[in-house]
């Protein structure tokens, strides 16, 4: 997991987020509540503002198979392939 927290990294892990949640075809509040996170949370994390805290992204890909490699360091390498080929449109 990387520790940048310049703010194009943390813009683009945001946009990360932001794509995974567009690709399970999710709203903000289907994705934040069963990952115990609230709202501004998470907003804070999609908007680029923070970077998600590691324990909910692993619950995220418990729920979704959204990987910490995708969400972190833009890896797409482990996810379901069908998942992956929808981030990668969304991200581009």
């Amino acid at each position: 997991m990387t520790r940048d927290r310049t703010p194009d990294n943390l813009k683009a892990v945001g946009a990360r987020l932001r794509a995974a949640r567009l690709a399970l075809g999710l709203s903000q509040k289907d994705l934040y509540e069963p990952l115990d996170v609230k709202a501004a949370t998470w907003n804070h994390w999609e908007s680029g503002k923070r970077l998600p805290d590691p324990m909910v992204m692993a619950r995220l890909k418990e729920l979704h198979g959204i990987t910490t490699d995708w969400i972190y360091a833009g890896d797409a390498s482990a996810l379901p392939f069908a998942l992956a080929r929808t981030l990668m449109k969304a991200a581009s």
